[in-house]
Formats: C-alpha cells, structure tokens, sequence
C-alpha cells in the first residue's frame, strides 16, 4: 500500500487549509510522521498528540486517551485529526472532546477514509484484514456532518479526494498528477474526504454513534525509521 503517495496528497491539502487558520494553538493528532504543513500554520503554538493505538511508534509531546483529554474546556483554536477517527473505536467520543476542548468558532480539520468508495469497497472484501489501511474503522462524511451538527458545528467544506490511490498508472509523478486533478471531483466517489467545520458556540448536545465497538489496532499507520527523544510542549495551554 503506497502511504507515502496519500501522505503526500493529504499534506498538500492540509497545508493550504491549515495556512488560513489563526489561534494560539492548534493540536494535531494524526497518522503523518512528518507533518509538514504544521510548518505553515498561522497559530502562535502548534503541537502534537499521540493516541492509544499509537503509543511507542510517533513522536509527540503529549499521549492522550481518546475519550478523556487532559485540556481544559475551550482552551484549543485547531483541531487537526488525519485518520484519527479511523482508527479508534469510538470516534464519536473522541469527536466529542475536539469539540469540548475547542473555543467557540474555533475549527475543526478532519480526514478520513471514505467507506463509500474503491477503497470502501475492497476493504468490505478484507474484512478479516489485520493489516493498514484495511483494519480501520471509518465513519463517512455525511455521518460526521450530522454529529458536528448536533455538536453546533457549521460544516464549511467537504472535498474528496485520492480517486486513483492506491492504483497507479505509469509514473509515481503521473498518478500523483491525476490524483490532483480529480481532487473535488463529485461524479466519482474518492478514496478519502477532508472536511473543514467550525463550532459556532459553547454548548453541545450528546452523540450516539449506533456503531458496533470494535478493538483498536495497537500499531501506528507507518513506523517512523528513527526515533527521536519526544519534546516538551511548547508554551501553555
């Protein structure tokens, strides 16, 4: 599976998104070892946490619980989540502390796999997969849509993207130029959906998911080559 070409796709996109987005701190929990479009974030302070099923196979400042964040209400601006919700067993509920942590009009970033596409499909065919991407467990962008609203998000844009991943055609460049072009195509359904909201205010209305409960995988989405001490988080939230 070419992860490194998806990488690439989805960093693209996040890094014109996140450019436009100002706070004094954006928290990013995700599946990037090398989140570089963090680098052009307009916040005064970026950092990144690290999830139960990522423990020991990412760098990060912090490792937190999906359904207890240790931040107090509204203190984050930007809440970037790149296959968070993917690949936890209650997405919902880690949905819900975003939006708990986040100040009012504050944003939220999310990227997931889209369960009604290609992908979508060959997965069904593995389910007894034990291996990424196929063991996750996505939650479609409508179904996401209609928890923001409850939560009192206003849903600002959905794009799809990845059409052609995981397949190539000719060149690692060429299938990465058509990947581009079709991004935010709606006659073909795409691999992955990115999705943009923002909470308009303080208060929240409680969530179910109606989804069965499925174990967490305990391995990361890549296995960084080098290991580097983790950081302190820079200033304070």
């Amino acid at each position: 599976m070419d992860t490194q070409r998806l990488m690439a796709l989805e960093g693209s996109w996040l890094e014109e998104r996140v450019s436009h987005l100002r706070g004094r701190h954006l928290l990013y929990a995700g599946v990037d070892t090398d989140p570089k479009f963090l680098g052009r974030s307009r916040a005064d302070h970026t950092f990144r946490v690290g999830l139960p099923w990522q423990k020991g196979l990412v760098d990060c400042q912090a490792q937190i619980d999906n359904t207890r964040w240790p931040f107090p209400d509204e203190t984050l601006d930007v809440v970037v989540l790149q296959h968070a919700l993917d690949m936890t067993s209650r997405p919902h509920q880690l949905v819900r502390e975003a939006t708990r942590s986040l100040v009012s009009g504050g944003y939220l970033v999310v990227v997931g796999f889209n369960p009604y596409s290609t992908w979508g499909g060959v997965r069904w065919l593995r389910t007894m997969s034990t291996e990424l991407p196929w063991v996750s467990n996505p939650v479609a962008p409508l179904r996401l849509s209609d928890w923001l609203m409850l939560l009192d998000f206003r849903v600002e844009n959905i794009t799809t993207a990845a059409h052609l991943w995981p397949v190539k055609i000719g060149s690692e460049a060429m299938s990465r130029r058509v990947d581009r072009v079709l991004a935010g195509n709606r006659m073909v359904a795409g691999n992955i959906y990115l999705l943009v909201a923002r909470k308009t205010v303080a208060g929240m209305t409680t969530i179910r998911s109606g989804r069965k409960v499925r174990r967490e995988p305990k391995l990361g989405f890549a296995i960084p080559t080098t290991r580097k001490p983790v950081s302190r988080i820079k200033g304070s939230l």
